[in-house]
């Protein structure tokens, strides 16, 4: 697997396609969220792309900092392919991206907002919830964040 990070004007068309239709299959059609995933924010975005030795796209996670002054890192749309799942790929992004926002992005705190039934594993890297849960395009969810500090 290839753990490579974009800035959006790096994406070539045919990267953006596979990330959004990625995205479209799992959350859209296999989670059936229905929310505009299409948001104006992937212009300001870092995008890790993890890539099959074929160059198929089996994962991605989008990468934002946020607040003002804005020293939040924030990961949003992290996916991974269905048949891509149980080989640790995952496990090892929350690892390349918490490296990455230490290393070059130098923020203090990241935050995030998970689907209540993946809790559990953003807590491995230690990350709390932060509130009461909330509807995110028809799944719970819950804010986390953890400090860097």
């Amino acid at each position: 697997m290839n753990y490579s990070f974009y800035d959006f004007a790096q994406l070539s068309a045919n990267q953006l396609y596979q990330i959004l239709r990625l995205r479209q299959n799992v959350f859209v059609l296999e989670q059936k969220s229905f929310y505009d995933d299409i948001d104006n924010l992937d212009q300001q975005s870092k995008h890790l792309c993890v890539y099959s030795n074929t160059q198929q796209l089996m994962a991605y996670a989008r990468l934002r900092l946020v607040g003002d002054p804005a020293t939040i890192g924030k990961i949003e749309r992290v996916v991974v392919d269905s048949h891509a799942r149980g080989q640790g790929i995952a496990a090892n992004m929350m690892d390349e991206i918490m490296a990455y926002f230490q290393r070059d992005m130098e923020v203090r705190d990241v935050k995030l907002s998970a689907q209540v039934e993946v809790i559990n594993f953003y807590e491995k890297w230690g990350f709390n919830v932060t509130g009461d849960s909330y509807d995110d395009g028809g799944i719970e969810h819950k804010d986390m964040v953890i400090s860097l500090n």
